[in-house]
């Protein structure tokens, strides 16, 4: 572990825990979530702040009411609000003001080293200052708040996700505030960095650790795809964004939806 213009650089999984307990000790050991990104391109801004647009409040607005006309049927109309609102609308690929985070160390770091672009896993404290009131309107908050995905949306099966929602900046309508731009997390968030020559090692430690040993694959089978054929076939595929997850342990039926009705991946739309 090193320190180069006060970022911190890792080369072993331990290394990367002592950094993490330090952190947790020096914040009163509160609860802490993680997030795997690419940092030289606009960190911790949410994928609407990236759309090219003057007015992201219409933008916003009109996605949202889009969502609310053909994503009811995914839920019952009891349940929809503009919270739940914009966690489906996220979920559905569409920009909003949510960042994906997760409070599992382990899966920040399988999504880092199992990536040709993301290089950091940015660390936040979570405080109760900072949660989320679901009384409130999304659209009216005026600092970064943060809730956990279960909170808000009862049909997600990701029991580690967290969400951070960021406002628009003051009097812009067209930008909005980076995490990293927030004074009020400035103790309460670090970023560790990882070098594309030690991700590979990092890879193979997290494989021997318990939290992947789900399936009949063997350590040594996992570690075997890791030296051969995952990095031959990913080198044509390392400009193109994420490497191919050939060590994915975990392979889910892929269902796509559409208008409330669900369509295995094999059949198109209408």
């Amino acid at each position: 572990m090193f320190i180069m213009n006060d970022k911190h650089y890792i080369n072993t999984i331990e290394e990367l825990y002592e950094i993490v307990n330090l952190f947790s000790e020096c914040n009163n050991n509160e609860p802490l979530i993680y997030r795997a990104e690419e940092c030289s391109k606009g960190g911790l801004i949410p994928s609407l702040g990236k759309v090219n647009s003057n007015n992201l409040r219409r933008v916003e607005q009109e996605l949202l009411s889009t969502m609310k006309v053909y994503g009811a049927p995914m839920v019952d109309s009891r349940d929809i609000n503009e919270w739940l609102l914009m966690c489906l609308s996220n979920q559905q690929g569409f920009p909003t003001r949510l960042l994906e985070w997760t409070d599992s160390l382990f899966n920040a770091m399988w999504s880092v080293c199992n990536s040709a672009t993301k290089d950091c896993v940015n660390i936040l404290k979570v405080q109760d200052c900072h949660k989320v009131n679901f009384i409130n309107s999304p659209h009216g908050i005026e600092n970064t708040k943060i809730f956990k995905a279960t909170d808000c949306d009862f049909r997600t099966t990701k029991d580690d996700e967290w969400y951070s929602i960021h406002p628009f900046e003051k009097e812009r309508n067209g930008s909005l505030l980076s995490l990293y731009d927030d004074q009020r997390y400035v103790t309460d968030l670090i970023s560790v960095y990882i070098s594309p020559s030690v991700k590979n090692n990092l890879l193979k430690e997290l494989i021997s650790m318990s939290a992947l040993n789900k399936t009949s694959i063997t350590v040594e089978e996992k570690m075997t795809n890791i030296d051969s054929d995952h990095n031959v076939d990913n080198n044509d595929k390392a400009n193109k964004g994420e490497i191919s997850n050939d060590l994915e342990v975990i392979v889910h039926d892929r269902k796509l939806e559409q208008y409330g009705r669900k369509y295995h991946q094999d059949f198109d739309f209408d």
